[in-house]
């Protein structure tokens, strides 16, 4: 009876020679078509491309509200600080009643010089004592004139009515020449009280449109002037970013006129710039992608930034360290988003100034490459000894 051949040493060797033959060509074939990536990793700092933007108080005052922490990110034209308004706002009240009065007054006017009726603009109607005065004063004198000239127009009639009666009588011989040229004066005197009276009051019209005019120029702008004071007492933020060097803390402190309050630190184009080591320049070129891994946060929870490279240095620069000076190229990694998801889907903000770890995609290789070269290298360089 034959022993089995499953406990014979020898075919136990060889089966197991031919699995590790059989894994090791596995492995290689793995080896040859497994791509990795090549990377050149560097650090580097989140920096803003925007310059910082100031805050500042055109007119100053005492503050009212400070409406913003330190760090915090905000959006363009976010209100950050309000002044103390009060004073300002009774100001403007009081430019506004008076364009307003102006206004309805220079209604009246032309009313007057043009014949037109008693009309105000619908954002006038507000004001009702004004327009109430206006329109008393409108009636008054529109009655005074045409009492006046209803009393010309009366003796009028009369002188005309003597005139013809006189003219009738001439010719009869009743009444001289020299009487009827008397009664033609006088008509022609009272015409000319009728003219000269409606030609007075629209001269007086119009010579008080023509102040009431200028007048309302000048104060329409001092009302713009006042509304301008205004909004400078709500200090809002002039572009996308982040507030920094907030220098007013305390409610009621005064800021002179022309301050800066805080700064804006601009988030809107926001870089990697990274020192690559002069050993990795010849692998890092403007196009190749990139990840951004930034150092307060760990990769391996919040993810990693994608970018991709947008300036390398013409030429060296050189990093002053205790060993001396150090030689690099700078590099500009553009993100191509400036948000990602943190923990519980909360939103982190890149912020100007972080640190950053990145790995520039140089190039592609199989795994079997990379475990070759330095054997090749080193074949290479025995083939050159002497």
């Amino acid at each position: 009876m034959k022993k089995n051949d499953s406990h014979n040493p020898l075919v136990s060797a060889r089966w197991m020679l031919r699995l590790s033959m059989l894994s090791v060509v596995l492995l290689l074939v793995w080896a040859a078509v497994s791509p990795i990536d090549q990377v050149t990793r560097a650090q580097g700092q989140v920096i803003a491309v925007s310059r910082t933007q100031s805050v500042q108080a055109p007119d100053g005052g005492p503050v009212k509200q400070i409406l913003v922490k330190e760090g915090e990110a905000v959006k363009q034209g976010q209100l950050l600080m309000v002044l103390e308004q009060d004073r300002v706002q009774t100001s403007l009240n009081d430019s506004r009643a008076k364009v307003a009065a102006l206004r309805i007054s220079l209604a009246r006017l032309r009313a007057e010089v043009y014949g037109q009726p008693l009309v105000f603009d619908p954002d006038l109607l507000d004001y009702k004592e004004y327009i109430s005065n206006q329109k008393d004063l409108y009636v008054k004198r529109k009655t005074l004139i045409d009492q006046d000239l209803q009393a010309l127009n009366d003796m009028l009639g009369l002188a005309s009515q003597e005139l013809e009666m006189n003219r009738n009588l001439e010719k009869t011989g009743d009444v001289g020449r020299a009487d009827v040229l008397r009664l033609q004066r006088n008509v022609a005197d009272i015409r000319a009280q009728i003219n000269n009276k409606r030609n007075k009051y629209f001269q007086e019209a119009l010579v008080d449109m023509t102040k009431v005019q200028e007048d309302l120029n000048t104060q329409r702008e001092q009302l713009e002037d006042r509304s301008q004071v205004l909004e400078h007492t709500e200090l809002k933020a002039p572009a996308d970013g982040v507030v920094k060097n907030i220098r007013v803390t305390t409610i009621g402190g005064v800021v002179r006129p022309g301050d800066v309050v805080m700064e804006i630190l601009p988030v809107d184009n926001l870089i990697v710039e990274v020192k690559v080591s002069t050993a990795d320049s010849a692998y890092v070129k403007v196009g190749q992608q990139a990840n951004v891994k930034l150092d307060a946060y760990d990769y391996s929870i919040y993810g990693t930034l994608n970018g991709h490279v947008v300036y390398v240095s013409p030429d060296t620069l050189l990093d002053e360290t205790r060993q001396g000076a150090v030689p690099y190229y700078r590099v500009h990694i553009a993100l191509e988003e400036a948000v990602f998801k943190g923990e519980k889907s909360s939103a982190i903000h890149v912020k100007p100034g972080m640190t950053a770890t990145v790995e520039i995609k140089a190039n592609t290789r199989t795994v079997l490459s990379f475990l070759v070269k330095p054997i090749a290298k080193t074949l290479q360089e025995s083939m050159g000894e002497r």
